[in-house]
């Protein structure tokens, strides 16, 4: 029979885990107040429309910035939680060895997505500052600035799939 220490050790968390836990819950919180923070700029942007006639010329630009900088902040926690859009017809009804393999199987998949997206934003990004690319309209940055969240959310689900791997090699719950 373990003793106490080794039943411990047996359920403590992978370091790693908690770290990449922390920052992919931390960005999903972000990912929560870019939603009220868009949710504001429509409001005013609508209310100066249409109440005071002096539309707001950059608000659709940056707007859309925000929700690309939403959706890859929030991705990962997405993926960590399980919220994301799943077709479990078959693999809800596959045996615990199968199913352990599979979901294996799938976070490999999902980092290798990763891994191509983020390197090509990433080349993007390099040619954009080497190039000294400016977005047209009227917001006028550098390109590879609303590019960034696109790598750092590709990063982040990289992590939380490769946190599932570790698991479901281990035999430990998802």
């Amino acid at each position: 029979m373990p003793d106490r220490k080794e039943k411990g050790a047996a359920n403590a968390s992978f370091f790693p885990d908690r770290i990449v836990t922390g920052l992919v819950r931390f960005c999903g919180a972000l990912s929560t107040a870019l939603i009220l923070v868009i949710f504001v700029q429509i409001v005013v942007a609508v209310t100066r429309r249409y109440l005071f006639n002096s539309p707001l010329q950059w608000n659709d630009e940056m707007i859309g910035y925000l929700l690309v900088t939403l959706v890859m902040l929030g991705s990962a926690e997405a993926l960590r939680r399980g919220d994301h859009i799943a077709i479990d017809l078959i693999s809800a009804r596959l045996r615990p060895g199968l199913a352990r393999a599979q979901r294996a199987l799938a976070n490999l998949s999902i980092m290798v997505f990763a891994a191509i997206v983020g390197l090509s934003i990433w080349d993007s990004i390099t040619f954009a500052r080497s190039f000294g690319s400016y977005s047209v309209g009227y917001i006028e940055i550098e390109t590879w600035i609303p590019q960034m969240p696109v790598v750092l959310g590709m990063v982040l689900i990289f992590l939380t799939a490769a946190l599932g791997l570790y698991r479901s090699l281990r035999g430990l719950p998802q």
